[in-house]
């Protein structure tokens, strides 16, 4: 199964569910529709190169375009927020590393050096 031709698109989005059927008229490179009402509508299956040089962004200026908007606190998202979401992540990872450690120490007061040799040993058999 082929890829939809862009012209089906074009059409589609003009037309819906108006159009009985389509055509490729391969010589003009363009895709025929017949409407209801016997009327027919065409449109080309290629993107003009003038077009794809005005609205086709590469990713490395979509990206440089971002971080402009964002150093100029022009973006969806303020530095302010992100400020603070890094500030709650780094309090939560404190949080869950004195959790692991409370429970590490909790292992080996309860196990002693058996204990712990175990654990480590079965992180190397997964």
């Amino acid at each position: 199964m082929g890829a939809i031709p862009l012209g089906e698109d074009i059409l589609l989005a003009r037309h819906g569910e108006s159009i009985i059927k389509f055509r490729q008229d391969r010589k003009n490179r363009a895709t025929v529709a017949y409407l209801r009402g016997g009327e027919t509508d065409s449109a080309s299956n290629i993107l003009s190169a003038r077009v794809l040089s005005t609205s086709v962004r590469t990713p490395v200026q979509a990206i440089s375009q971002g971080t402009m908007n964002y150093l100029n606190n022009e973006s969806s998202v303020s530095r302010q927020e992100v400020r603070s979401l890094v500030k709650v992540s780094l309090g939560f990872s404190a949080v869950m590393g004195i959790v692991f450690g409370g429970l590490l120490l909790a292992l080996y007061k309860v196990g002693g050096n058996e204990a712990i040799t175990s654990l480590s040993s079965m992180g190397a058999t997964l």
